[in-house]
């Protein structure tokens, strides 16, 4: 099993605290946010800080190009990520119940669409 992150045990408060810094802050600032939670004695350290803000970044891309798919229309089994400035696309063949991964070097927006037009 996984081992439970510092950010994680911090009470739900301070969690939503940081949160919200994170994100306002774009990601960035993880130096900064580290200190003032030592000065309050919570010990989290600035790559504990950057590795929980970098799977929260990313789950919030994930978030975001799922919503984008649901308001296209398109077939709830496709499914996108962003990685980078690559899009992952996963494709299921319903034929043969196989997946396959898709690497596109476009926008999530522009995938979408063309999926909805059929292209």
């Amino acid at each position: 099993m996984p081992r439970v992150s510092t950010i994680d045990r911090l009470p739900p408060k301070v969690r939503d605290e940081v949160d919200k810094r994170l994100i306002g802050n774009g990601f960035g600032g993880y130096d900064q946010i580290a200190k003032e939670l030592h000065r309050r004695g919570y010990r989290v350290s600035k790559s504990g800080l950057h590795r929980y803000g970098q799977q929260m970044e990313r789950n919030i891309s994930i978030a975001r190009v799922r919503a984008q798919i649901e308001a296209a229309g398109i077939d709830p089994k496709i499914a996108a990520e962003l990685a980078g400035e690559t899009t992952l696309v996963i494709v299921l063949d319903r034929r043969n119940g196989h997946a396959r991964l898709v690497h596109v070097d476009e926008p999530p927006a522009s995938i979408l669409r063309r999926l909805k037009q059929g292209k």
